[in-house]
């Protein structure tokens, strides 16, 4: 479906909110947050920055309700701003990023709380878990029955962004 003016004129808009939104997350980890330890939080905004553009897409335009994403682990920052601007996660979140009971900076579906398709904390499992998913949901339609079309989506890169 070709996109008009207009509406990659929108995109354009949300896809700079998330942006903002994402560095400022790492930066106000790095900077403003508390650390008694003296350790730096990190984080990965230039592998967050990387994505805007794919995840803005996905998430505001091409996906469906049934389709799942796992999302690369160092642009966990961009899947919650996305995820807060569509009402899935408290605002109190965002300045609560790879701290004790806040968002982490992998994916987690046991530990974020917003919702997550597949945590992808450990290397290589955010490319692989889809790839699984949708072998197993091919055997459920093939033997119990079809359900409504999905897709399984992973996005993969370094944590330099490459």
């Amino acid at each position: 479906m070709v996109l008009s003016e207009k509406d990659l004129s929108v995109l354009e808009r949300i896809q700079e909110r998330i942006l903002w939104l994402a560095v400022r997350m790492v930066d106000h980890a790095n900077r403003e947050r508390a650390n008694t330890d003296g350790i730096k939080v990190g984080g990965h905004q230039a592998s967050s920055a990387s994505l805007v553009s794919v995840m803005t897409a996905l998430y505001f335009h091409h996906l469906n309700s049934e389709d799942r994403v796992s999302v690369k682990p160092h642009a966990s920052p961009v899947f919650h701003s996305i995820q807060y601007l569509l009402g899935r996660l408290d605002k109190k979140y965002l300045t609560q990023l790879r701290s004790l009971g806040g968002l982490q900076s992998y994916p987690s579906r046991t530990k974020d709380p917003d919702p997550v398709d597949f945590s992808t904390g450990s290397v290589g499992l955010g490319a692989a878990a889809p790839l699984f998913a949708g072998v197993t949901r091919r055997y459920v339609d093939a033997h119990f029955g079809k359900r409504p079309e999905s897709r399984f989506i992973a996005l993969i890169g370094g944590p330099d962004g490459m």
